[in-house]
């Protein structure tokens, strides 16, 4: 079944419910309190899903592994308050992501819970390994079928393997045998392919990443010119013209819009004083109507009660409010900083540099200009996982989402460390 005829038919199996109003920001018709202290929900088809969900990406760790009895008590908060989407991935957490979730889960009713996962598909060689990923992935979450599944990625990198190995009719195979309740695709990229690949299939979601500030460059590019990071709206645009509902992920940009400094924080603190950082971007976000819930990657409970208080007093974002945030992300964009999320998906280096960590080292100090701070954590990592150690294998770049050319951006943390401690 191609695009076109799913949407007719869709129309007709679901009502004719409208899971969108528009591409703008205000109040989306179908955002509806729940009981008193829980969140908001947004419908999706005949489902009522939680404003905010639950990424399972960035779970509390000690010692590099999850902290198994903080995630339970974050799960136990997030259920009382309604926040019952749970998003996970088969390379979460080195694999341990799955197995924490459904260990977890395991003491809830299976009904009372949304589960996502995704099929991974950097990993896969061949179409068996489509099913032989999907039924190692229910044992480890404990299930017996995903409400939302998703091909994993879909980029340059890894949209032959999607192609070639039929992911998407392997997975209408999974939803056919009661498996699967609704398929989706994640997408990091540009345009040009996603235009293609939103009309290759009946999907039924797409999530991107959207945040206030990789929504536009400010200034907007010349023509032929290449924005600096991706213009995500063109992305939400391509996905809402097609009706296809979005889930937003990386709201809060990996935690740096939660991280503001200096004039973007004096902005924010003076003319949104009733928000703090993170709430304003989560709100930003889901003042996008075609968004139905938004996935927020939470790493402690101090996190996640901040979160539910944003959706339990949901406030719908502002035409004032967006004059604002485009005025904070004129001030980031100007900073330099390198386009990371912090996600983890070019570890591990075979050198063992600490891509991420370096990264965002060097955007704090871009973001702050304390130059002593910058390089006295820097010193802090242990020699051989500094950028100078990089050997341009491109391993790291293959696997980045953001489609960083990473070698280069080492490169060039490692003359900064070297020029600013020459003029210490």
């Amino acid at each position: 079944m191609k695009r076109r005829e799913f949407i007719v038919n869709s129309l007709l199996t679901v009502g004719g419910t409208a899971v969108l109003s528009s591409c703008g920001i205000g109040n989306n018709s179908s955002t509806k309190r729940k009981k008193e202290g829980q969140v908001v929900t947004r419908k999706f088809q005949n489902l009522d899903v939680p404003l905010l969900s639950f990424g399972c990406m960035r779970l509390p760790t000690v010692d590099g592994t999850i902290d198994m009895p903080h995630f339970e008590k974050m799960v136990d908060y997030a259920m009382r308050h309604g926040v019952n989407y749970f998003d996970t991935a088969y390379m979460y957490h080195n694999g341990e992501s799955e197995l924490a979730v459904g260990k977890v889960l395991s003491n809830y009713k299976r009904e009372s819970f949304f589960l996502a996962s995704k099929n991974p598909l950097r990993a896969l060689t061949s179409k068996e390994d489509v099913r032989r990923i999907f039924e190692e992935q229910l044992k480890k979450c404990q299930t017996d079928y995903f409400d939302f599944y998703l091909a994993h990625n879909i980029n340059t990198l890894t949209v032959d393997n999607y192609r070639n190995f039929d992911v998407f009719e392997e997975l209408m195979k999974f939803k056919q045998e009661g498996k699967i309740r609704h398929i989706g695709f994640s997408y990091h990229g540009s345009y040009e392919i996603l235009q293609e690949v939103t009309y290759e299939h009946p999907w039924e979601f797409c999530q991107i990443q959207l945040n206030y500030l990789d929504w536009k460059q400010h200034p907007a590019p010349k023509p032929g010119e290449t924005p600096k990071a991706p213009e995500v709206y063109k992305n939400y645009d391509i996905l809402t013209e097609a009706k296809i509902p979005v889930l937003p992920m990386t709201p809060v940009r990996g935690g740096a819009l939660a991280r503001l400094t200096g004039s973007a924080k004096a902005v924010l603190e003076d003319e949104a004083p009733n928000d703090t950082q993170a709430s304003f971007a989560l709100r930003w976000v889901a003042g996008r109507e075609n968004n139905f819930t938004v996935l927020s990657g939470m790493s402690s409970l101090a996190q996640l009660e901040e979160n539910v208080v944003t959706f339990t007093d949901y406030r719908p974002f502002t035409e004032k409010e967006e004059k604002i945030a485009q005025k904070i992300a004129e001030i980031l964009q100007k900073q330099g900083e390198i386009n990371c999320t912090t996600c983890n998906y070019c570890q591990d280096c075979p050198r063992g540099i600490v891509i991420p960590v370096i990264f965002d080292l060097y955007n704090s100090y871009k973001a702050t200009g304390d130059k002593n701070e910058f390089l006295r954590k820097y010193d802090m990592i242990k020699d051989r996982h500094k950028a100078d150690k990089c050997i341009k294998c491109g391993l790291c770049s293959a696997h980045c989402p953001q489609l960083l050319n990473i070698p280069p951006l080492l490169e060039m943390v490692n003359n900064t460390v070297k020029d600013l401690k020459k003029g210490a």
